[in-house]
């Protein structure tokens, strides 16, 4: 009986820690103050992996909400890496919270669905598309019904149908100020794409409609995407795509070695016979 209350009371002095650590974290994040945020997650990850027991309802929730703000923090920073383990922690800590042998079922988190849906649009913008779609084929149905996570269906969608510039539209859109990086990066490569057909359909265009095209909101960065991909600049601002290029002439066709090229390959196939 008295092992049984010491131990009761080491639990709730556990979970009293854990609280006060994840609120520090809430705190610096709230500050933008990521260094401190993530000095303290690591606080709070030793503390559990040391005093938690691992199934207790409370327990389990803190596990899950640190493991939720290390994909935040990891977006904010721009740390891929880091947030590919923490997103792989959280879902952990979902399904652990789902198994959780409670009496009641623990709540789903207010933050699953803008974590699965960061975790989907990384992966979109990785081009991991197998592992999106496996993604999805575990993501529980009210989940998938979040705007959250409905947004990024969207984009995948207008990415195989080419639709480029209703990405670009949805840019200044965001369900949730996290999903920022991962748009900026999809919107860079949706930009190329952009690019490349314009570089093949027109000619030449003013500034004004080739920064609206790429969607730039001014004209030094649009200059500076414009010098990276080696384009003329005329003296208004706009850009000349493609240059009057003479056509090939037959003295331009290596006709000897297409000869010697030929001979070799009928050499070869009289050996083969």
């Amino acid at each position: 009986m008295v092992g049984t209350r010491r131990a009761s009371t080491s639990s709730s002095t556990s979970v009293a820690h854990g609280k006060d650590l994840i609120k520090q974290i809430q705190a610096a994040i709230a500050t933008n103050d990521h260094a401190t945020a993530l000095e303290r997650l690591d606080d709070f990850k030793v503390h559990a992996a040391t005093t938690f027991v691992g199934n207790e309802e409370e327990e389990l929730r803190l596990s899950r909400e640190a493991a939720e703000y290390g994909v935040m923090i990891s977006a904010a920073t721009r740390d891929e890496e880091s947030f590919e383990r923490h997103a792989s922690q959280a879902k952990a800590a979902y399904d652990a919270c789902k198994r959780a042998p409670c009496k009641q079922p623990i709540e789903r988190s207010q933050n699953e669905a803008l974590i699965v849906g960061l975790n989907l649009l990384r992966l979109l913008v990785q081009n991991r598309i197998a592992e999106f779609h496996a993604e999805l084929e575990t993501t529980d149905d009210d989940v998938m019904q979040d705007q959250r996570v409905q947004e990024v269906l969207q984009l995948e969608q207008f990415l195989m149908e080419g639709a480029y510039n209703k990405i670009a539209q949805r840019q200044n859109a965001l369900p949730d100020p996290s999903y920022e990086y991962f748009m900026s990066m999809l919107m860079n490569t949706v930009r190329d794409e952009i690019a490349s057909c314009a570089e093949s359909a027109y000619a030449s265009l003013t500034g004004a409609e080739a920064m609206k095209l790429l969607g730039f909101a001014n004209a030094q960065e649009f200059e500076k995407y414009a010098n990276a991909r080696d384009w003329t600049m005329d003296a208004n601002g706009g850009v000349v795509f493609n240059e009057e290029v003479a056509p090939a002439s037959a003295k331009d066709i290596p006709a000897a070695a297409l000869i010697n090229q030929t001979l070799l390959y009928a050499k070869e196939l009289e050996r083969i016979v």
